[in-house]
């Protein structure tokens, strides 16, 4: 029973890696399509060959590029506050 409640939200979190990924890298164009084919690369091969493991990466993956916008926005931040 665990085990499909898992693979549901394996899927949900490379969905979302590949969202935000999107989004976040607007501007980069080859550099994104790169980050892309190999974000649902490491999602398909892991649900394929059923590596639970691959779930942590995935969710890994996601924060660093959610963390890598928040750390721009923090800094611009404080360079407001250095004014």
């Amino acid at each position: 029973m665990l085990y499909p409640i898992l693979v549901e939200y394996y899927v949900w979190w490379c969905i979302a890696l590949l969202v935000v990924t999107w989004f976040t890298r607007v501007h980069q164009g080859q550099k994104r399509s790169n980050f892309l084919y190999g974000y649902a690369m490491l999602g398909a091969l892991g649900f394929l060959l059923d590596l639970d493991w691959m779930a942590g990466v995935i969710f890994g993956l996601l924060v660093l590029e959610v963390g890598k916008k928040f750390k721009v926005w923090l800094d611009k931040k404080q360079a407001g506050l250095g004014k």
